[in-house]
C-alpha cells in the first residue's frame, strides 16, 4: 500500500507538469578506517610518529607544549581533507551529475584532498574506494594530506601555472624534504625506508599553491595563493608562517630537537607548529559530533582544541572601527573592516562568507538592528545579498562572499556548472596589486561604483535615524564556513553522502563565529 501510495504521488506530481521529487536516499554508511601502509613512495603518518611525536626532552616549547609536528597535524582539516563530509558530499553530487566523466572528477578532486592516494594508484582512486576500500592508495587517501607526500615534493616548477590544481611532482627517490641542512639520516632510513634532505622550498608559499589554486576549465574555484601573490604580504610573510608558524602559543621562535630518537639530538630552528590552523572550525567540531562516522580514531577533545585554536586564528584575522559622521536627518555610522591576512577575507572554498552585525540600542530597547542570524544560522534571503556601499533599512546586510553562478545566472556550488562569479566582494588584502596574469582571476564582482572598497579595507555607512545621546552601538563581524542555505542545495543533490552530510549538518547549527568586535557610545 504504502508504495502504492508513494508511485502515485510520483504519477500526480508528473501529470500536475510538476518535476517528479526524487527520494531522498539513505545516508552512507560509517567511512573505512586508518591502517598501516608502506608502499614505494610513502608511509603512514603513524610511522612518522614512531620519532616526530613529543617526549620530555624533543618537540616541545619552553611552556612543555606539545609541539611534534604528527600530533598537531592528526586534528587538523589537512588530515581530515578526505574524511570532510561537506567535501565528499559535493564530490558525489559532481559525479553524480556526470556520471559519464566520474572518474575525471575523482581524479581532478582526489588529487588535493587525497594526494597520496591519488598518487600512488596513478589517479585511478575513486570515491567507492577512497570510503569504503583497503587498498593501499585508499590508506594513504584516507590520511588526507599526509607527511609523506607534502615532504616529498619537489621543487621543480613551484609556483607555475602547470603546478595549480595538483600539478606537484612526488618523485621516487624516497627524500623527505625538510628546511634543515645536514640531518641525521639514519634513524629515518632505518625506520621507514626514508632519507631527509634539504629543501627549502617546504618554507614557501609555492609549495601551498599546488592546492591552494584551483581552477576547473575557466573558472578560478579557489586562488588563495594567487591572491597572496598579488599582496603586499607576500613581500615579507609566506602562507607558513601564519598557517605553519615557526613560534609556539606564546609568539616564542621555536627550537627544539625534530626527532625524540636519538636521544641527544640537538636542537633546530625553525621549527613549523604544524596545526595547519585556519577558519573552519564549524567542520571541526562537525567531524568530532560524528566520530561513529568519521573514523578518525582522534582522541576526545583533540578536535575541539583543533576548533578553538581555528577561532582564535580568525580573531587575528580582521580589525572593526566604528565612528560617525554628520548626515542631514540621521546619524550615519561609519564602520570599517580593515583586513589583516595576505588574501582576500574570506578566502578558500566559496561557501565561506562574513558579514556585519550593527546594533542600536537605548538601554534594552533596539532602537536599530542590521544582520541578526536566526538560530540556524540563517540570514534573510541567506543567499547571495548585493554589495553595500550605505544601509539604510535594518532588513539590509552587509555580506562579503564569492559567488559562483552558472550559465544562466544562478548561484551554484557545483564548479562543473559555474561559468564564473556573479559576486566577489570579499575584502582585498593591504597592498593589492595582481600582475597581468592574475587580474582577471582575482578581480572583484560586484563593487562598481564603491569608492571605499580598497586595498587592505571596506567601509560601509549605516544611517540608523536620531538615536537618543548615550545611546550604545555594538559592531560585531560574523563568519561561517558555510550556510544553511549551502546544505540545503546538497540535500537537493540526492547523494547518500550528500544525506549523510545534511543531517549531521541540520543536527549541528551554523553558528556564527565573532572576528571581530566594536561599540561607541552616541
Amino acid at each position: 500500500m504504502a508504495a502504492r501510495a508513494g508511485t502515485l504521488c510520483v504519477m500526480v506530481a508528473a501529470a500536475c507538469g510538476g518535476e517528479p521529487e526524487v527520494a531522498r536516499p539513505a545516508p552512507l554508511g560509517p567511512l573505512a578506517g586508518a591502517g598501516a601502509v608502506d608502499t614505494d613512495r610513502f608511509v603512514d603518518a603513524a610511522a612518522c610518529g614512531q620519532c616526530h611525536t613529543a617526549s620530555d626532552t624533543a618537540l616541545r616549547d619552553p611552556a612543555g607544549r606539545d609541539v611534534s609536528p604528527v600530533a598537531l597535524w592528526r586534528p587538523s582539516m589537512m588530515a581530515l581533507a578526505a574524511r570532510d563530509p561537506m567535501y565528499l558530499a559535493v564530490l558525489a553530487e559532481e559525479r553524480a551529475r556526470a556520471p559519464g566523466d566520474a572518474a575525471t572528477v575523482d581524479r581532478t578532486c582526489l588529487r588535493c584532498h587525497a594526494p597520496a592516494g591519488s598518487e600512488e594508484s596513478g589517479g585511478a582512486l575513486g570515491f567507492d574506494e577512497l570510503v569504503a576500500g583497503d587498498s593501499p592508495a585508499a590508506r594513504l587517501g584516507r590520511e588526507g594530506v599526509t607527511c609523506t607526500l607534502c615532504h616529498q615534493i619537489g621543487a621543480s616548477g613551484l609556483g607555475q601555472e602547470a603546478s595549480f590544481t595538483g600539478g606537484f611532482s612526488v618523485g621516487y627517490q624516497r627524500e623527505m624534504f625538510g628546511p634543515h641542512a645536514s640531518p641525521y639520516a639514519d634513524p629515518m632510513r632505518m625506520f621507514v625506508g626514508l632519507t631527509p634532505a634539504l629543501g627549502e622550498h617546504v618554507m614557501r608559499s609555492e609549495l601551498c599553491a599546488t592546492c591552494h589554486t584551483v581552477i576547473v576549465g575557466d573558472v578560478v574555484e579557489q586562488a588563495t595563493y594567487l591572491e597572496w601573490r598579488s599582496s603586499s604580504v607576500a613581500a615579507t610573510l609566506p602562507c607558513q608562517g601564519c598557517h605553519v608558524p615557526p613560534i609556539d602559543a606564546d609568539a616564542v621562535p621555536l627550537r627544539t630537537p625534530i626527532s625524540k630518537y636519538p636521544a641527544g639530538l640537538s636542537a633546530r630552528a625553525p621549527v613549523g607548529r604544524h596545526r595547519f590552523v585556519g577558519g573552519n572550525a564549524y567542520m571541526l567540531r562537525l567531524i568530532a559530533g560524528a566520530e561513529a562516522w568519521a573514523t578518525t580514531g582522534l582522541a576526545p577533545g583533540e578536535l575541539e582544541a583543533a576548533a578553538l585554536e581555528a577561532e582564535q586564528h580568525l580573531a587575528s584575522a580582521a580589525r572593526l572601527t566604528v565612528t560617525t559622521q554628520a548626515e542631514a536627518g540621521t546619524t550615519a555610522l561609519v564602520v570599517g573592516v580593515e583586513n589583516l591576512t595576505g588574501h582576500k577575507l574570506p578566502t578558500g572554498y566559496p561557501s565561506r562568507r562574513m558579514w556585519l552585525h550593527v546594533t542600536v540600542r537605548d538601554g534594552a530597547r533596539v532602537l536599530f538592528e542590521s544582520g541578526a542570524a536566526a538560530a540556524d544560522g540563517s540570514l534573510a534571503g541567506d543567499v547571495a545579498p548585493p554589495h553595500r556601499d550605505r544601509i539604510d533599512d535594518p532588513a539590509q546586510v552587509q555580506v562579503w562572499q564569492a559567488v559562483l553562478v552558472d550559465g544562466d545566472g544562478a548561484p551554484t556550488h557545483r564548479a562543473l556548472d559555474a561559468v564564473g562569479y556573479g559576486k566577489d566582494n570579499r575584502v582585498l588584502p593591504a597592498g593589492w596589486a595582481p600582475g597581468p596574469l592574475d587580474a582577471a582571476r582575482v578581480a572583484s564582482v560586484g563593487v562598481d561604483g564603491d569608492t571605499s572598497f580598497v586595498a587592505g579595507s571596506d567601509r560601509v555607512t549605516y544611517l540608523v535615524g536620531a538615536p537618543p545621546p548615550g545611546a550604545v552601538v555594538e559592531v560585531e563581524l560574523l563568519y561561517q564556513s558555510l550556510s544553511p542555505g549551502l546544505v540545503d542545495a546538497i540535500d537537493a543533490g540526492r547523494t547518500p553522502m550528500g544525506t549523510r552530510f545534511v543531517d549531521l549538518a541540520r543536527a549541528a547549527p551554523i553558528t556564527p563565529i565573532v572576528m571581530a568586535r566594536a561599540q561607541l557610545v552616541l
